[in-house]
């Protein structure tokens, strides 16, 4: 016959199998935890056989029999004590395997949501896509590419059902993605890595989506183009640093035009890359009509920066690193071609043309007839931008030529001005009702939607 407990220690104690001083009516181990002490009253019950775990009382569900709530706030916490579930017991990796598989999943929603056009129109032709890259290289294993995708997964989960909590738990994610990139920037030996330019890439994008500050994205900009200067340009005209480099250039040229400094993207090396990409997608298939109008676009586009930066020196200080001349000549010629890469993509752009059937000289393999006609639609309103700007420009340097042939200081009495630039990324979509592919609509537009000629 055996008789079980045989301590006189308090309930807590026995389960937690530390020595209890028994000092009633509580015992100090449990006041210097923090907790209610159970007390020392059991139930006991002898048999002639081995003892289980069903031949005793439980102290707690005894007290609660007495009707006392001493033990009420232990219950509560045991009871937020989560199980392992059956895959944790049987595989522990499997559980993580499956959030893994499904935040790259909801990875591919978010870039057809926030992307569309984008993606529909370069994915094609870039080895590995975004989509590629995070379902299958090994370097999306890394943790700081890990946080930073499901910092952007769990934000549109957030966004998409407007759930605020989701919300806030992408932004502590982000937080722990920056302190990673920060760390790799730090290491030389991994500065310009794939992984370190990646998740970059990545929390830029987050940062333009759910922004700290409105101009928070700046910072990032500003760090993205030192990161890509560094790099050099011949490693963007292909392969996975090609889809970094497409996806956040026109962000780049917004920052240049919104500072109102000449952008790296109009050097000689860095429009060559461009060129050498196209050539490299004609030799291999995968070139069209359209892309070669994007880039040709994107390539006139990038000078705008500089040209606004150049004209805006010489009529606020008399002197720029262009003579007068060639700066008008520049802007001309630059515009030239772009007057006719508009009446190029007029011809398929527009909404009675998507009622019309798909013209065989219009059509892109790989790409909808719907997609072709937005793709236009926004590139033109992006060209139209800059050649507004540029129409400006001129007249603008056509008047400081005429005054100062004159011999009088250089003023704009007619209320012209020098084109400003917006201080915010979202240009038109500032309000609250901005749809989910306002990135993707400036992406297209080669950033032109900083600018404000208002």
């Amino acid at each position: 016959m055996v008789g079980v407990p045989r301590s006189s220690g308090c309930v807590e104690c026995l389960q937690r199998r530390v020595k209890c001083d028994r000092t009633r009516p509580d015992c100090h181990r449990c006041q210097t935890r923090g907790i209610q002490c159970p007390g020392y009253r059991r139930a006991l019950k002898f048999y002639n056989r081995t003892t289980g775990k069903d031949d005793f009382t439980d102290a707690r569900d005894y007290s609660k029999k007495q009707g006392t709530q001493e033990n009420t706030d232990a219950a509560r916490a045991l009871a937020l004590i989560s199980r392992p579930s059956f895959d944790d017991t049987l595989c522990p990796s499997l559980a993580g395997k499956a959030l893994d598989h499904q935040t790259k999943e909801v990875f591919e929603y978010v870039v057809h949501a926030t992307f569309p056009l984008t993606f529909a129109t370069f994915a094609p032709r870039l080895e590995p896509n975004w989509i590629q890259f995070i379902k299958y290289h090994q370097a999306a294993q890394t943790k700081p590419i890990e946080r930073a995708l499901r910092c952007l997964t769990t934000w549109y989960l957030g966004a998409k059902y407007k759930d605020p909590v989701a919300i806030d738990a992408s932004r502590y994610v982000y937080g722990g993605g920056i302190r990673c990139l920060a760390g790799l920037v730090a290491n030389p030996k991994t500065r310009t890595s794939d992984i370190t330019m990646a998740t970059a890439v990545m929390l830029s994008v987050f940062e333009m989506l759910d922004p700290l500050t409105p101009h928070s994205w700046l910072i990032h900009s500003r760090g993205i183009g030192s990161l890509f200067q560094l790099r050099g340009a011949r490693i963007h005209s292909s392969g996975f640093p090609r889809t970094m480099f497409i996806t956040i250039r026109s962000f780049l040229l917004a920052d240049a035009f919104i500072r109102q400094e000449p952008s790296f993207l109009e050097q000689h090396d860095w429009r060559t890359a461009n060129h050498e990409a196209n050539v490299h997608d004609d030799r291999n298939g995968k070139g069209s009509w359209v892309s070669k109008l994007v880039e040709q676009a994107f390539n006139e586009i990038s000078l705008g920066p500089g040209l606004l930066s150049h004209t805006s020196a010489l009529i606020k200080h008399g002197e720029a690193d262009l003579s007068s001349h060639e700066l008008t000549s520049r802007i001309q010629h630059s515009r030239d071609i772009l007057r006719n890469l508009q009446r190029q993509f007029a011809s398929v752009s527009g909404e009675d043309l998507k009622l019309k059937e798909v013209d065989s000289s219009c059509a892109v393999p790989g790409l909808r007839s719907e997609d072709v006609y937005a793709t236009a639609t926004v590139c033109l309103q992006g060209i139209c931008a800059g050649l507004a700007l540029y129409d400006q420009l001129l007249v603008l340097l056509e008047a400081h030529k005429n005054r100062s042939g004159q011999g009088r200081s250089f003023e704009l009495p007619w209320g012209g001005e020098i084109p400003k630039t917006s201080q915010f990324i979202e240009g038109p979509f500032s309000g609250d009702d901005r749809p989910m592919n306002w990135l993707d609509q400036i992406s297209m537009s080669m950033g032109t939607f900083a600018i404000s000629t208002s």
